[in-house]
Order: structure tokens, then C-alpha cells, then sequence
């Protein structure tokens, strides 16, 4: 069950997007790894005939690499490894017809020492690898999740192959065969999608109103999660243990919303406002870290994510119902960070808190995520905090335009949180952008590009960096009062991001 997840998991964006241009699934016929002591690892890959390896061939002279993945988690196999141009020859002196041919005797790239992409006479083509030597960077120190992905990665083309439990013959400590794997829906995620919103717990709602209609509202949420493609991660707010069910129901009604249920991060703090992060690939680790004041915390999950282990972090800075704007030293002395960065009020200080939180706890080079309500806009100190330290506003670096007040275009908050007043109206009633997703770009030995997808989803994987549940329910002939659904899901409207390592 568990390797049925991991592949539905690793493979679930086949079910939610079409498959994008240059991705090539293959049918994989061998793959062997094996890891002896003293380190020393063999591995050999082959995929079967297909057409799907056919002429013209990419030249691989213009940048390549061999990527194997099953999981960033320790003892797990997950090698990207980029291949010297000047390894590469064409084969009978016509690449793009015949194919390509890298070898390296020496296996300095990482212990590589053969590939080849050669098409057939016949039609169609085949790959295979080989790599062996300590360099090598498995050593299957405990059985692999599954599926075991291969990938090839030429200028605009990706090979895949995923061996997954139907497939594989031998798991143990040291060594993985795998034969006859059909070819998988499509290659895995070189992207990080991430919706982000407040949910509203609804705790100062009316009496009778079920916290403002808040089964009602997840239901929303949920299709929007559908329609905007399934995000990698969706990160909220205000999630409330002290509603009854509320983490239940959420995790529940998600989990059906798309074809492979999110895993759920929810550790109970105050238990009055928590935040929830989903995620659709495993989660490796998660952690809460406080910050000054009663009632706020950050929440820090490690995603493991094809292209390394992606650090999303969620929180929700103080409001004035708990002294938000109060000097810093409010509650117990100022923290010695706090006054170093000139914070002058309680949220200022959570928001040096947070930053530092992030440098911290971030020590792998893939890019991360810091999502929330700031309560505070662009421009603020506790925005400026964030972007000092070369983190992206996604929503600006997309293009979109700063919140028009007046009109409410941009905004994400300043609807009635108390009474159903706004969440049953059709129009905007927000007139200000307090909540983000922000970008951690990754360090020097990434391969990631971190390149922002357009609001207009340039890539065509449907989700876009845009407002996340900005329209008045899209789902229904119309909204508003019961019986009709809610129009919003939330008193605030979400954000979201396409982060893409492609370039």
C-alpha cells in the first residue's frame, strides 16, 4: 500500500495536467543497483524499444544530466548528475538521426561511464546507462521507495522511466533489480506548485451559523484546490483544533478533492489558531518553531520533492486582538534579535523571528517556501524583513499588479470575519494584500532555475502565480445564503505560485 501511495504520490500530476511538451515516458526493461562495503556501486540501466526514441534526437552537447530518484530521505537513492559536453559523440557521425553516444572511462561525472540514446533502424530507439565506482552517489543503506525513477534530461526533452512495485524484483539493504516496467503516465515534477490561504475558523461567528458556515466553506476550498490543478502544497491558516473536527475535516475533504490524497502536517499549538500544510509528496520532517508573543508560531515541514527536500514554512503574525501593534517587550523582555533589527512592535519582532527561523532551519540548496497571513502589506518593515534578504514576493515577481484598494484588484483581505455578511456576497470586499508566498531561491549547487510561471500559466500545467479563490463560487449556478453554497471560502482570498526548475 504504502508503494502504491509513494507512485501515485510521485505521479500525480499525470491525473490533473496534461502531459507538457518534450516530456518522454518510457517503458523501462532493466534496471540494477548495487552498493558493496568498502563503497562501491554499480548501476546499469536499459529501456525497452519504444518510439518514443526516435529521430531527431536532441543534441545532449547542449547540456545533460542523469537524475535517478526514489527519495531524498536518508539511506535513499536520489543522484543528479550533470554530464560533460565533451563526452558526448554523435553515433555514425549523425546524431540527430542515429543518436548519441557519452562515454568516460574515468567516470568523473560522479562515476558514469557510458550512456546512449540510439534509435533503430526499424523505427523507435533505446537508452541505457552505466555508472559504477564509490562516486556514485547511492548506496541503498535501507530498502528504496518506490517508484525508482530514471531520468535523462536533454535540451528541451526529458526520458523517463519509473519502476515501481509491479516491477521490481529485489528490494533489500545494497541492492534493487527491477524488470519490465510499463512506461509511467509522465515524467516526475521539475516544479513546486503552492497554494496558501486563511481559512477562517470562524470562532467569533454568530451562534447557530456552524462558524460561519466553515463545513460549507471547506467544501469550497476544496473544489478550488481541484480547479487550480492540484498544488504540490497548499499551506493555511487559522486552522483551529478547538472547532470540533475542523484539522478532521479539512484533511478529509482535501484527501477527496483530488485523485491522490494530501499529507497532512498539523501540530496542535494553541489550538485556537495552527496552521496545515498538505503536501502531495511525502513528508520527511516537520517541527514547530515559537515566536514572541501568546499565540504565534511557524510551522516547518521538509517535503520530499523529486527536485530535493523543498522547506515549506507557514505561519500567521499577530492581529491587534493580540497586541500586534504593542511595543516589543509587551510580553517579557524584547528579543535580543528583535531590537538588533530595529523592531519596534510585537509582529515586527515576529516577523525578524521568522526570517531567522528560515535561515536557520534551510540548510539544503533546493529552494523553499515561507506562505502566510503577515498582516502587514508590501512596503511594511515586516514585509521589507523578507525581501532584505533576496526572498521573492511571487505574486510581484509574476507580474501581477499591487492591490487596488478601491476596486479591491490584488487584494487578499478586509472581508467581515465575524458575520456571514461578506462570505455569502458575490462582490470582492477586500481592499488589501497581507498575504504571500515568498521564495527561498536555492543555493549555489542547485540545478533548479527558479523561474516564476506567469499569471496567464505560460506553462499550460494549470495553476499559474496569481490570487488562489478569487472569484465569487465558480462552482454553482449561484452563491450566497443557505440554501445556495457560500460565495467564499474564506474572509480572506488566497495565493498561489508555479515555481519552475526548468528555467
Amino acid at each position: 500500500m504504502l508503494a502504491a501511495r509513494a507512485l501515485a504520490a510521485c505521479l500525480l500530476i499525470a491525473a490533473v495536467a496534461p502531459a507538457r511538451g518534450g516530456e518522454l515516458p518510457l517503458p523501462g526493461r532493466t534496471l540494477s543497483i548495487t552498493a558493496r562495503v568498502p563503497p562501491r556501486t554499480t548501476f546499469r540501466f536499459r529501456s525497452a524499444v519504444t518510439a518514443q526514441i526516435d529521430a531527431p534526437v536532441p543534441d545532449p552537447r547542449g547540456g545533460a544530466s542523469l537524475v535517478v530518484f526514489a527519495s531524498n530521505a536518508a539511506g535513499q537513492c536520489r543522484a543528479e548528475i550533470a554530464l560533460d559536453p565533451g563526452g558526448w559523440t554523435p553515433i555514425g557521425r549523425d546524431g540527430p538521426r542515429r543518436g548519441w553516444r557519452f562515454r568516460d572511462p574515468q567516470g568523473a561525472a560522479q562515476g558514469v561511464r557510458s550512456i546512449t540514446i540510439a534509435t533503430n533502424r526499424r523505427g523507435g530507439g533505446r537508452i541505457t546507462a552505466e555508472a559504477r565506482g564509490a562516486a556514485f552517489p547511492c548506496t541503498l543503506a535501507t530498502p528504496q521507495t518506490l517508484p525508482v525513477i530514471v531520468t535523462l534530461r536533454l535540451p528541451g526533452t526529458r526520458y523517463c522511466a519509473a519502476f515501481d512495485a509491479s516491477s521490481v524484483r529485489a528490494n533489500l539493504p545494497g541492492r534493487l533489480r527491477a524488470a519490465g516496467a510499463p512506461p509511467p503516465p509522465t515524467c516526475p515534477d521539475d516544479d513546486v506548485t503552492v497554494a496558501d490561504l486563511n481559512v477562517l475558523h470562524g470562532l467569533f461567528c454568530p451562534a447557530g451559523s456552524g462558524n460561519c458556515r466553515l463545513a460549507d466553506r471547506i467544501a469550497l476550498l476544496g473544489q478550488w484546490v481541484h480547479a487550480r490543478g492540484c498544488p504540490d502544497v497548499v499551506t493555511l491558516q487559522e486552522v483551529a483544533d478547538v472547532v470540533p473536527g475542523m484539522p478532521a475535516l479539512l484533511e478529509t475533504v482535501l484527501g477527496a478533492a483530488c485523485p491522490v490524497p494530501y499529507h497532512a502536517v498539523f501540530v496542535r499549538t494553541v489550538g485556537v489558531d495552527d496552521q496545515m500544510i498538505l503536501s502531495r509528496h511525502r513528508v520527511l520532517s516537520r517541527e514547530v518553531l515559537d515566536l514572541y508573543g501568546p499565540l504565534r508560531n511557524v510551522l516547518h515541514a521538509g517535503i520530499d520533492h523529486p527536485i530535493g527536500v523543498i522547506d515549506v514554512y507557514s505561519t500567521h503574525l499577530a492581529s491587534g486582538s493580540d497586541g500586534a501593534t504593542n511595543p516589543c517587550g509587551s510580553f517579557g523582555p524584547c528579543p535580543a534579535e528583535c531590537t538588533a533589527a530595529g523592531a519596534a512592535t510585537v509582529r515586527e519582532c515576529q516577523a525578524v523571528q521568522t526570517a531567522k527561523l528560515v535561515e536557520d532551519t534551510h540548510t539544503s540548496d533546493a529552494p523553499a517556501f515561507l506562505t502566510g497571513d503577515l498582516n502587514a502589506p508590501a512596503g511594511s518593515f515586516v514585509h521589507g524583513q523578507l525581501t532584505a534578504r533576496g526572498w521573492v514576493d511571487t505574486f510581484l515577481a509574476a507580474g501581477n499588479p499591487e492591490c487596488v484598494a478601491a476596486t479591491g484588484a490584488g487584494c487578499t483581505s478586509a472581508r467581515i470575519d465575524d458575520a456571514l455578511t461578506h462570505l455569502e456576497d458575490p462582490a470582492t470586499n477586500q481592499s488589501e494584500r497581507i498575504d504571500f508566498i515568498f521564495l527561498v531561491p536555492p543555493g549555489p549547487t542547485s540545478s533548479c532555475a527558479a523561474a516564476i510561471d506567469s499569471p496567464a500559466d505560460a506553462d499550460g500545467d494549470g495553476i499559474a502565480t496569481r490570487l488562489f479563490a478569487d472569484e465569487p463560487n465558480p462552482f454553482a449556478p449561484s452563491c450566497g445564503p443557505a440554501p445556495a453554497p457560500p460565495c467564499w471560502p474564506s474572509d480572506h482570498t488566497g495565493v498561489q505560485a508555479d515555481v519552475s526548475c526548468r528555467g
